[in-house]
């Protein structure tokens, strides 16, 4: 299972320009935010700022006494201000900022409650959560988490679903304002996902230095002339033509395509309009789609065949020498996501951004496999309903206005793809192109050892699937299982 990562740059700079929830996730959700009933249209006519939802919000949230008690939030990263907050200053923070302190402020006194952030170490969430909850004392009321744990953790029963703890007039079942429901998630729908500026799309990097030495049209060109002219075919013409032993040494140097094997599956899958396992309505993995067989017979060619991928340390495993080989300046394409985006500045040589290639069975325009981090309340939680409708209040800071929630993660973003080409570009991928992709996160799925086998072991795609698929699907089937 690989590691979610968030670099401490990418920390420092959410913190100080925004505070806002991460990486996550689903793009389309969006669409709602600027919705709101005529009703209360009427109610708040005579107001004209940010300030004209607070009553509305105090009569949408019956007030309670929570008699003290402090609510803890759990993350890997400060995913969200609490009482420790101090009031900012506005000639130096963003209008953002002191609406989340004023919120807080509100909820503190509305609840009788205080609201506490408690930040664990990644690689020590999930035995977190699974000792405290198996104890029946759960080490905090609301946990933030990746797919990687989140699924797994549904999967015992460590979670609890929406319909447990969402009062019938809550936001995430009416309105969808401040935020919404994940999805279904193996039986039933259990994670909260706060409603942003979306930005957990996969997009296909290119070296633009490159692009101009060998002279050809750019992938954004070719993408926005028409769509469906940048697909597999392109992108190995343009792979083939950058890999070459360009100091004469008798020694490949520049390479085609690098990258994280497991990003590049799903990828690829995707964009061919495939799947390794997406669906949990169905419960069965997606290995045999003659679509997925496609896709990784592809991904296979561009190893053996056209040798154009790049492999650090010839291992394909090497999660973070391959995920960064991009940077030094000799591949020409690469996966990205905004959160790496802080790593590429600086480096010597243009960028650019375009969707992953689409494959010819590609006919839905999806091109990238997302994950989505969210809120879920464990099981053992007390009174999760007032936590919950705690935490609804708590992420609807903006009240009316949700420039206050979006202005300065726009901002962020644009500094970060820095052209607008490039950020426009960012937000449609995220919103459109992207499909939820869960094979990473149930254990024992054996895509590992599929690809293994093909890649370095020279078997066909068909073989490998064939000896691998009833494992597959033990490893699918024993979600539900657990769930039982």
């Amino acid at each position: 299972m690989k590691k979610h990562i968030k670099p401490i740059i990418f920390l420092v700079a959410l913190i100080l320009l925004t505070s806002i929830v991460g990486c996550g996730p689903k793009g389309n959700s969006d669409n709602t935010v600027d919705a709101k009933s005529n009703e209360e249209e009427d109610k708040n006519e005579d107001t004209e700022n940010s300030n004209t939802n607070e009553e509305d919000l105090k009569d949408k949230y019956e007030a309670f006494d929570l008699g003290g008690r402090t609510i803890k939030i759990s993350s890997w990263w400060p995913v969200v201000q609490d009482s420790s907050m101090k009031k900012p200053d506005p000639a130096i923070y963003p209008s953002e900022n002191l609406a989340k302190y004023e919120n807080i402020k509100k909820i503190e006194e509305k609840y009788n409650c205080k609201i506490q952030f408690i930040e664990v170490p990644w690689e020590q969430m999930e035995f977190q959560l699974e000792e405290s909850v198996l104890e029946g004392l759960p080490y905090a009321d609301i946990v933030y988490l990746p797919m990687n744990f989140s699924i797994p953790a549904i999967a015992k029963g460590y979670l609890l679903p929406i319909s447990e703890f969402a009062s019938p007039n809550s936001d995430i079942l009416t309105d969808n304002i401040a935020v919404t429901s994940l999805g279904k998630l193996i039986d039933d729908e259990y994670g909260v996902k706060i409603i942003e500026v979306p930005d957990n799309g996969v997009f296909m990097g290119y070296n633009k230095s490159i692009i101009d030495e060998l002279g050809l049209e750019t992938p954004i060109e070719i993408y926005r002339n028409n769509s469906r002219n940048w697909n597999w075919e392109k992108f190995l013409e343009y792979a083939k033509a950058a890999t070459s032993d360009v100091d004469g040494d008798g020694n490949i140097d520049r390479f085609g395509y690098g990258g994280f094997i497991n990003r590049t599956i799903a990828n690829f899958v995707i964009a061919n309009d495939g799947e390794l396992f997406s669906d949990f309505d169905s419960g069965k993995h997606g290995l045999d789609n003659p679509k997925t067989i496609r896709a990784l017979e592809f991904i296979n060619e561009l190893y053996n065949k056209h040798k154009v991928v790049y492999t650090a340390r010839g291992d394909l495993w090497n999660y973070e020498d391959n995920y960064s080989s991009f940077k030094n300046g000799d591949i020409l394409f690469f996966p990205v996501l905004s959160w790496m985006l802080e790593e590429i500045k600086g480096l010597p040589f243009e960028y650019g951004i375009v969707p992953f290639p689409t494959g010819p069975d590609n006919i839905s325009g999806k091109t990238c496999a997302i994950s989505q981090d969210a809120f879920y309340i464990p099981k053992g939680v007390e009174e999760p309903k007032k936590v919950y409708q705690v935490l609804e209040e708590l992420l609807w800071f903006f009240g009316d206005n949700t420039g206050l929630r979006d202005d300065n993660k726009k901002e962020w973003l644009k500094n970060l793809w820095v052209t607008e080409e490039a950020y426009q570009m960012s937000i449609e991928v995220s919103t459109y192109h992207g499909k939820f992709e869960f094979y990473e996160f149930v254990p024992g799925f054996p895509m590992g050892e599929i690809m293994g086998n093909i890649i370095s072991g020279g078997m066909k795609v068909e073989e490998a699937v064939e000896l691998y698929k009833e494992q597959a699907q033990d490893a699918v089937d024993q979600l539900y299982i657990n769930k039982d």
